[in-house]
């Protein structure tokens, strides 16, 4: 075995005096390392919160469950300079990376300056290489964001029902007793309820005037939401050519309702006017939308 690995050394060092080429699995190689075939390197899934990484490292992937740092080796010259040598890291993990070089080494992602750290955020893939700079930045950096993103979002559009004083009202109602204005569910979603709807019609005296509101509780059937750094955005909208202006806001969002699933608490209002105005009358007679976002941060 030895004799035989002594040839193949041989041969390559032949090959390589005569053409300054190698080749494996051809025999015409158009570079100076040419490969018919895959290639190897090593592999290491990290869990550990600080890891340094080593000559014998090259793709690196980390699933542990916090933030943690990874550090470049420190750089040299001579011996201790090792120009091109490359490193992949993937952050697998719902925490960020912090990627830090060695002592005064540095990295660079674009022409505004080099730093000594870098953030690979969850779901982000990132290449260092080393380059021969040592002054400008140690390290040259690609960084590319894959499957995460920073933010989960969710829209829909429901119904605000008729005020229960207007001119053709809409009795209100608790524990979902009348189904008309429930949203109904869609090939991809599930329906939203309107639980319940409670009118508080307008006063408007010579001391305070006060705009007809409505408080509704929407109920989704569908699979609970994640509330964890949820940011929920209302926005009511007028669907006719009604010059009604409502406004809206969010009272609770919360896992509270039948069997655990979400329930919206919002507050609306009409805010053009207050009162009667002829045949006008503030507490709203037609169907209205509100419009809901539910952005979450994932990290």
């Amino acid at each position: 075995m030895k004799l035989r690995l002594l040839t193949i050394i041989v041969l390559l060092l032949l090959v390589v005096g005569v053409s300054g080429q190698v080749g494996i699995n051809t025999s015409n190689p158009n570079s100076t390392l040419t490969i018919d075939g895959s290639l190897e390197a090593d592999y290491k899934e990290i869990t550990a919160t600080n890891y340094t990484i080593t000559s014998k490292d090259h793709y690196l992937s980390y699933n542990g469950t916090s933030g943690a740092t990874f550090t470049l080796p420190s750089i040299g010259i001579g011996t201790g300079s090792f120009t091109g040598r490359i490193y992949k890291i993937k952050n697998l993990s719902g925490f960020n990376i912090m990627l830090q070089a060695s002592g005064t080494n540095t990295l660079r992602s674009d022409n505004t300056g080099a730093v000594s750290a870098f953030t690979i955020a969850p779901g982000s893939y990132v290449e260092v290489v080393n380059n021969s700079n040592a002054n400008g930045g140690t390290w040259d950096l690609f960084y590319s964001i894959l499957s995460k993103n920073n933010m989960e979002l969710y829209g829909m559009q429901l119904k605000i029902p008729p005020h229960t004083s207007g001119f053709t009202p809409v009795t209100d109602w608790a524990n979902h007793t009348n189904t008309s204005y429930d949203t109904p569910a869609t090939a991809t979603d599930a329906a939203w309820w309107v639980i319940s709807k409670t009118s508080i019609t307008y006063a408007h005296t010579a001391n305070y005037h006060n705009t007809s509101t409505m408080n509704i509780v929407y109920e989704y059937q569908g699979t609970p939401f994640n509330l964890t750094n949820m940011y929920p955005l209302l926005s009511p909208g007028n669907n006719s050519a009604y010059p009604d202006v409502i406004s809206g806001s969010l009272t609770t969002i919360a896992n509270n309702g039948t069997g655990g699933k979400t329930r919206i608490t919002a507050s609306v209002s009409r805010t053009d006017f207050v009162g009667n105005n002829g045949t006008n009358n503030s507490n709203w007679s037609v169907t209205f939308f509100i419009n809901v976002l539910l952005a979450r941060k994932l990290f």
